[in-house]
């Protein structure tokens, strides 16, 4: 698989297909076209400051609505446990 900023990772276990957004880390997060280290960090910092995401069109709120409709079929959301 191709990451944005052009950089080949592996599918396999560090690129889980679909990429579950309220656990993934960066890394994983980069397995999403369109999504570079940048963005990838914007997604756990704000995971981290507003809490979960509650479904994956929630995602827009941190790459825009745009980028989070093309996204929607690679990614899920399940419940973190506390």
């Amino acid at each position: 698989m191709i990451c944005a900023g052009g950089g080949a990772l592996a599918a396999g276990k560090d690129c889980p297909a679909p990429v579950d957004i309220n656990h993934a880390d960066v890394a994983q997060l980069r397995c999403l076209h369109g999504i570079g280290e940048k963005r990838a960090a914007a997604i756990v910092a704000f995971r981290e400051a507003h809490g979960p995401f509650p479904g994956p069109a929630s995602l827009a709120a941190v790459v825009g609505p745009k980028m989070a409709q093309r996204l929607r079929a690679r990614v899920v959301v399940t419940p973190i446990s506390r």
